[in-house]
């Protein structure tokens, strides 16, 4: 995919377009500046017919200047259509070119902004000539406009003989050897590639919609920003500042912009309640964007939701990662993400072309899973309304009577179901102690993302000093003997209810009747170690004895004699084939020796063998 950018307004390139994406590609869409120019230029060229073309622009200039916000609108409102045009056309030609099988050529225009901590871009030849020359013209020339101090020096240029120039050719080689070298001390893991513009499917967004409600501590800062001129700080020092003067706050005087955030809030949800979005937010990418993001939402509240869909980035994060942590071992966890981050920042759009259909690819597999798995829901919730109309019986009118008289009482009675002892929460250490501490302040105070907040974090604590870290130390402490007290307490509540449940279980009933029988005097506790020595499947074998015998009569006659004979035997053999499909035989070679029904019909065991 070949994606040709340009800063709008601008004709730096001189690359003539092909056929194919003069008919086919969509064209770019423009600023509200330049619909305002091609609006009012051949009125303000009319009115002034001597002027140049650069007068011209100039004085577009100046009265789009003096356009109050108001007289800007319309043509805000106008350039942000445009832009909702052209997403649509170019998503619509991007898939008919990739359904072809055909190069896309889109110009996309932007506007690059150069970061501070970048280096200076390599000169090419001319530019160093024309540098070198420039201040020669204007000495001879003091008289000459600009321009044609330019078309001088192009002149000589052109006049130079392919050994003349090869002085300027060198140098800009040794200027561009100087950028590569900056690039690399600034990014040693990276090289030298030109910044890409954002997707140019991004959300649309109204300007002119309401704006959101504030909290106290914004309107506070606000309040306080007309003093930020007067005094020598930064922006970062400034809000520092605010943040140390809002803590010492009291509670009293908090009121006030409490309230303040209040009003604020009921204006924005008054004005959200009359605020009709405008037709360019309704395109169907927008729509699309909408529906993504309201599956994305339903997605967290529901933990059997399907996975969300991964990010082009995160593609690109769990490919690079490890190739990245095998050149540089020894870089940390958070220089690894910094370097990836850059990294990706830098990558040009045919390398972030395959991340980029993975993601779009997972997107569309997520909107297919959620909206199943919504689908599925709602027949299931459909099937339970049925169910329960069809269940539902009219009940005699005594007991409707009945019914509503005892349900005051049992709102009355009705008390919350005991829940199940969890496990006590672990305990924090200082650096979470001090995270959490200072998180809210920090999101509030500098609009970071949590990812930033954490970082920015562990470099305040790596800057502690032991005495600032000591109460930190202290609560982590602290918390630690809480969850160890907490800790002894649930291992003897869950050792309780183990044994109760153990106590409660057929299978040791039967085992402690059994050895009851045999040894009167034996305590439970006593049983309760024979019962834990024994292996786990001699325990389902006793609780399957157990069910056998909980399942014939108590009262048997002497007159049955023969026939609780031939039960015995036949319980004999049952259990040696059991032992023997099982594998269960004692550790010295003796077989386990069956229970055996006495003329009483009770179930007895010999444990003189195995026991």
């Amino acid at each position: 995919m070949e994606i040709t950018t340009s800063a709008p307004g601008t004709n730096r390139s001189r690359r003539r377009p092909s056929d194919t994406e003069t008919r086919d590609a969509p064209t770019p869409h423009k600023t509200a500046y330049l619909h305002f120019c091609s609006t009012r230029r051949d009125d303000v060229a009319a009115a002034h017919s001597l002027w140049s073309v650069q007068q011209v622009t100039s004085e577009l200039g100046k009265e789009w200047k003096v356009l109050t916000p108001a007289e800007r609108k319309p043509w805000v409102e106008l350039a942000l259509f445009d832009k909702a045009r052209f997403q649509n056309e170019a998503h619509q030609y991007v898939e008919q070119q990739q359904a072809d099988e055909q190069p896309v050529r889109l110009r996309v225009p932007f506007r690059r902004k150069k970061k501070d901590s970048e280096p200076r871009q390599p000169d090419t030849a001319y530019i160093c000539f024309w540098k070198s020359r420039r201040r020669e013209v204007v000495t001879a020339n003091p008289t000459l406009a600009a321009p044609l101090v330019s078309k001088e020096v192009g002149r000589q240029w052109k006049a130079l003989s392919d050994e003349d120039r090869q002085v300027w050719v060198d140098m800009a080689a040794k200027d561009k050897h100087r950028f590569q070298e900056e690039i690399a001390r600034l990014h040693p893991t990276l090289t030298a590639s030109p910044k890409i513009p954002p997707s140019i499917k991004a959300p649309l967004k109204d300007p002119f919609a309401p704006k959101p409600a504030k909290t106290g501590f914004q309107l506070f800062m606000k309040h306080n920003r007309e003093s930020f001129t007067l005094l020598n700080m930064t922006l970062n020092e400034f809000r520092a500042e605010m943040s140390q003067l809002w803590k010492r706050l009291s509670d009293a005087d908090k009121v006030a912009w409490y309230e303040m955030a209040k009003q604020d809030q009921l204006r924005y949800e008054t004005e959200m309640n009359a605020y009709t979005p405008p037709a360019y937010m309704s395109s169907v990418l927008q729509h699309a964007d909408n529906h993504i993001d309201k599956l994305k939402r339903l997605a967290r509240e529901d933990e059997s939701a399907p996975r969300l869909p991964i990010s082009a980035y995160s593609f690109y994060l769990s490919s690079e990662r490890q190739d990245l942590q095998k050149r540089l071992p020894g870089l940390k966890h958070n220089e690894i993400m910094r370097e990836m981050g850059v990294a990706w920042k830098l990558l040009e759009v045919a390398d972030r072309a395959p991340y980029q259909r993975k993601a779009e690819q997972d997107v569309d597999r997520f909107r297919t899973e959620m909206e199943v798995h919504l689908a599925r829901q709602e027949d299931h919730r459909e099937a339970e309304c049925t169910d329960k109309r069809q269940n539902r019986k009219r009940k005699p009118q005594h007991e409707r009577i009945d019914a509503g008289f005892l349900e005051d009482k049992k709102e009355a009675t009705a008390t919350r179901k005991k829940r199940k002892s969890a496990h006590p929460r672990r305990p924090k250490t200082a650096y979470n102690l001090m995270y959490m501490s200072k998180r809210t302040e920090l999101l509030a105070t500098y609009q970071m993302s949590h990812n930033e907040c954490s970082a920015l974090c562990g470099r305040l604590w790596r800057q502690m000093s032991e005495s600032e870290r000591e109460p930190f130390k202290r609560m982590a402490a602290e918390d630690k003997r809480r969850y160890q007290a907490e800790l002894e307490f649930f291992k003897t509540q869950e050792g309780e209810a183990n044994v109760q449940v153990l106590r409660e279980s057929l299978g040791f009933c039967t085992f402690l009747e059994t050895k009851r029988r045999e040894n009167p005097g034996i305590s439970e506790n006593e049983v309760v170690a024979l019962w834990e020595s024994k292996s786990e499947p001699h325990r389902v074998l006793w609780g399957e004895f157990g069910q056998g015998s909980s399942q014939t009569t108590s009262s048997i006659s002497k007159d049955n004699a023969s026939i609780l004979e031939k039960e015995q035997k036949q319980l004999e053999e049952n259990t040696q084939l059991m032992l023997t499909a099982r594998g269960m035989n004692s550790d010295d070679g003796r077989e386990f020796s069956p229970p055996h029904r006495d003329l009483r019909g009770e179930d007895t065991i010999d444990f003189g063998e195995f026991s």
